[in-house]
């Protein structure tokens, strides 16, 4: 081949694309007209045997967006429309995930949502299930909908990727010419651009990139399969178009280069490494490659060209892991919790992803995040979202109260209003939990990183492995970390002591198991020898090696050396892996790098949204980076966003961060954060990282009181000593006090609570705090029994609340109690009727319902109800009403089980029944046993009452 011949093929090629893409733009689709395809295919399928029977329904996303049903188009009329078309895509695209409402408005419309987008939403949903004629395929769940096409629907973006999928482990396998047909079939599914429709939506963006660099590792791939092959001209084909796709890529312009030279052109190939020096000297200011130069001077010198490093993954086999998988997968009743231990990169995350595969049971799996440990229901929201996707939905599988507390969770879920009280809301979100879980089926939950989990979803996992009868736990976590975190510790120690659980612990990979990995004895010794034995550690210097052209994959998967490997292996283990991690990361262009430290830095998975405003960058370029780092396995992406492809590159990229620029970098996660919801902990953590601790000390007073007014106190309690730490000024520090003050009474650690509420008082500007304060440490001596100090505490309460209603209420009602406990019923009532009038004139209907409670309460004890037994009726009556209308459930139990009692005393032991039925059924709900046992005592009572003498015997 001449010069000007290859020359003129490169030209003809790049003219020959650009007329294509232009007929597919302009709407001129051949094949979906049935000129050059068989009649019954509405799209090409290539020549997978899989795809080798019809289809009933088959959706092209690739080039013009065509819907065909038994080999014929679907006019784009029977949609309706625009927008319901754009609708269906966004459903296929995600296909097997819900999209959620919010998420579909907001890619539909943008900032031009119509006045009521939910039930315009669901016109075109109406609409997009009758242009596919089947409305099954789009099935509502909770949150939103998804698209459920069976094995008889055909996605052309996803044979593409089975086919790509297909040619990667044809040619692990040492397979090039079934590699190369496994590339052609996928190539000859790409009609023309992914989602042109919506090439300038910024739903599409990320989709639209993923798919156009498949498509070029498709391309690149196919050459360097046809070069090993032995076809040159189809390689330099194939090089010609990935070179022309992506004119700045190196790699391609090589391909093509070696493609030329390997079928006798050199002057064609020089002549395009002339091309791409001079391209690159233009556009970059830059010269190409060290590998460029040395491949020009072969060709120069007529000697033969380097043959190209087939393109390798350096993922590995799963290996050395075995016995604990069959340990695992051999889980049954008798053991129905198996907790994981192992270090960091111990391959934990692997085993549970090889369980996942192998099992035939549902499988949930959620992950901990360390930025979330003090989020309360982090790892639960995870866990839920799981359930969602394994088709339950809350508002059938739930009763209406429960699935009130998962909507609450879950603020993607279109949610009733439900009024709970925080202690109500948690106990409810403990049993909901529960239940969905067991909703889905047999499942098998597997939680990763469980050592970063937040203490509410540690509650939850407990209930769940207690009362979990079908539900099979697996729990992996880093023993390391368990210390610094005593709430896993003692989770762990209760799972233990139950006796139900199975420990599983991961250890290094001996040279016997490194062998599976690679063929040569002694670098399978060296590495389990000289590397910490870990999968990720010995993965890094594989990787390495494999950069390095080293090695090679041969059958079977295992690394072959293809040279003098040992002394690189033994460099690189000496080097460790996170010195291997900063290399990888040092080698990327400055946005990349920026993109990892934030990711780095906020460590949990985050949107490219979060990251560009964070990074100063267009979304655009954001999602371009990302797309790098992947490529460079430094970063993944997770079902909520972006994430360091391990923890253990996170870390490395920490530790090693420049202190001002650390700082600067948390400053800016800390600003992209103010308008993002329930991240008020994070970003409080990440302005102290900035060095502006008294704007941190604010936040996490902020931070902190949200968790104690969600009833999480154990979060809370973490956010306060944190907030401490940093010498805060005095009004956060009053905050911070009274919080830890609060979570310590909870916790039974009395005399620390008085302790921060003195320091507290101390600090305290405004007479209304002080009040307060008095009347918290008022509460603590009642508590203690020392009435005396309590009494003179109330006092002091009352004077510092001068006129101020709701601060003089609450001072009384626990005068009250001081004078019920000091036996002076008749000032106790006094206060009581007292405080009533103040919280009634202040409109505080939970500051009334307690006094009622108390006062009823009250007279119960006394003895009062014998006397008026109409009166207590009626009295507990209101209070149960009142607690149920302020969504306190919990304080529902007492007055309406005790009024079921008193019914039974005035005659009325069929009404009664019914009260204490209601409260036993209450009590079942929200999983509280002590409630659950006062009010089976009265239902006991009640159905004695009635006759139902056996029936009582149960109850009791």
């Amino acid at each position: 081949m001449s010069l000007v011949s290859s020359t003129d093929m490169v030209s003809s090629f790049v003219r020959e694309t650009d007329a294509r893409n232009h007929r597919l733009r302009t709407g001129s689709n051949e094949l979906a007209a049935g000129r050059g395809v068989a009649p019954s295919r509405c799209l090409p399928r290539g020549s997978a045997s899989r795809y080798e029977h019809e289809m009933a329904l088959e959706i092209g996303l690739l080039g013009r967006f065509v819907v065909c049903r038994d080999g014929r188009e679907i006019p784009s009329g029977e949609f309706g429309g625009r927008l319901s078309r754009r609708l269906v895509r966004l459903l296929v695209v995600a296909r097997g995930s819900v999209v959620t409402r919010d998420a579909l408005i907001d890619a539909l419309w943008g900032d031009r949502a119509p006045s009521d987008p939910a039930a315009n939403l669901n016109v075109l949903v109406n609409r997009a299930r009758h242009g596919l004629g089947d409305p099954a395929l789009i099935e509502t769940v909770a949150g939103g909908y998804a698209f459920r096409g069976g094995a008889d629907t055909d996605v052309d973006v996803e044979r593409f990727a089975v086919q790509l999928r297909s040619a990667w482990e044809r040619l692990a396998r040492d397979d090039p010419a079934g590699a190369l047909e496994a590339v052609e079939a996928a190539l000859a599914t790409w009609r023309g651009d992914p989602l042109p429709e919506d090439a300038y939506t910024d739903w599409a963006r990320s989709h639209r990139d993923r798919l156009e660099q498949d498509h070029q590792d498709a391309l690149e791939l196919g050459g360097h399969a046809a070069l090993a092959a032995g076809d040159p001209r189809r390689a330099a084909t194939l090089a010609a178009e990935a070179a022309a796709r992506a004119p700045l890529r190196e790699a391609a312009h090589l391909l093509l280069v070696r493609a030329l030279a390997a079928g006798g052109d050199r002057a064609g190939a020089l002549a395009a490494l002339g091309a791409l020096r001079d391209r690159f000297a233009d556009e970059l200011g830059i010269d190409p490659s060290r590998e460029a130069a040395e491949l020009q001077v072969q060709l120069l010198r007529d000697e033969p060209a380097d043959s190209p490093v087939l393109p390798q993954r350096a993922t590995a086999l799963f290996v050395g892991r075995e016995r604990e998988l069959q340990r695992l997968h051999g889980l049954d009743a008798e053991d129905r919790v198996a907790l994981v231990a192992g270090r960091s990169g111990s391959g934990k995350s692997r085993l549970l992803g090889e369980l996942a595969s192998r099992s035939r049971r549902r499988v949930l799996t959620a992950r901990a995040v360390l930025a979330e440990r003090d989020a309360p229901w982090g790892l639960v929201r995870t866990l839920l979202r799981a359930v969602l996707r394994a088709g339950v939905d809350p508002a059938t599988a739930l009763p209406p109260r429960l699935a009130a507390a998962v909507w609450g969770l879950l603020p993607e879920l279109d949610s009733p209003p439900a009024t709970l009280d925080p202690q109500t809301r948690r106990a409810l979100a403990l049993e909901a939990t529960v239940r969905l879980v067991a909703a889905t089926g047999s499942p098998l939950v597997l939680i990763d990183d469980l050592q970063w989990a937040d203490a509410s979803s540690l509650d939850a996992l407990a209930v769940t492995a207690a009362r979990g009868e079908e539900v099979t736990l697996v729990l992996a976590y880093r023993p390391e970390e368990v210390t610094a975190h005593p709430e896993v510790g003692r989770f762990l120690g209760g799972l233990r002591a139950a006796g139900a659980s199975v420990e599983v612990g991961l250890g290094r990979l001996d040279a016997a198991a490194v062998a599976a990995l690679v063929a040569d004895a002694e670098l399978a010794a060296l590495l389990a020898e000289q590397t910490d034995g870990t999968p990720f550690a010995i993965l890094e210097v594989i990787r390495s090696l494999v950069g390095d052209g080293a090695l090679r994959r041969g059958e079977r998967g295992r690394w072959h050396s293809a040279g003098d490997v040992l002394d690189r292996a033994r460099v690189a283990a000496r080097a460790g892996q996170r010195r291997s991690i900063l290399q990888r990361a040092e080698g990327q262009p400055p946005l990349r790098r920026e993109l990892l430290a934030l990711l780095a830095l906020l460590g949990r998975p985050a949107a490219a949204r979060l990251l560009a405003e964070a990074a100063g960058a267009p979304t655009a370029e954001v999602l371009a980076g990302l797309d790098g780092l992947g490529r460079a396995e430094l970063v993944g992406h997770r079902e909520r966003g972006f994430a360091v492809a391990h923890d253990l590159v996170g870390e490395t990229i920490r530790d090693q961060l420049d202190p001002v620029e650390r700082a600067r970098r948390h400053d800016a996660l800390a600003r992209a954060l103010e308008q993002q919801p329930d991240t008020s902990g994070e970003r409080a953590g990440h302005l102290a990282g900035a060095g502006d601790h008294t704007a941190a000390a604010a936040a996490y007073a902020v931070a902190a009181r949200e968790r104690l007014d969600r009833f999480a106190h154990r979060e809370a309690a973490r956010l306060a000593e944190a907030g401490l730490r940093l010498d805060p000024p005095d009004e956060p520090a009053t905050e911070l006090l009274e919080v830890r003050a609060v979570t310590r009474e909870r916790e039974g650690d009395r005399d620390a609570a008085r302790d921060d509420l003195r320091a507290a008082l101390k600090l305290a500007a405004s007479p209304g705090i002080r009040s307060h304060l008095l009347i918290r440490l008022a509460t603590l001596a009642v508590g203690s029994e020392d009435l005396i100090r309590a009494g003179g505490l109330v006092d002091l309460a009352l004077a510092e609340a001068g006129d101020d209603p709701a601060a003089r209420a609450r001072a009384l009602a626990v005068g009250a109690i001081v004078d019920m406990n000091l036996e002076q019923p008749c000032r106790a009532q006094q206060r009581y009727a007292a405080a009533l009038a103040l919280y009634e004139r202040v409109g505080d209907p939970r500051g009334v319902a307690d006094i009622l409670d108390a006062q009823a309460m009250a007279g119960f004890l006394d003895g009062d109800i014998d006397g008026d037994i109409d009166g207590g009726i009626d009295a507990f009556d209101r209070v149960a009403r009142l607690f149920a209308d302020t969504g306190n459930l919990l304080r529902v139990i007492t007055p309406r089980s005790t009024r079921g009692h008193g019914l039974v005393f005035a005659d009325r032991a069929g009404d009664g029944l019914a009260d204490t039925a209601e409260a036993v059924e209450l009590a079942h709900s929200l999983g509280y046993p002590d409630g659950e046992t006062y009010a089976l005592w009265h239902h006991s009572e009640a159905l004695a009452a009635c006759g139902r003498i056996a029936d009582a015997i149960g109850a009791a």
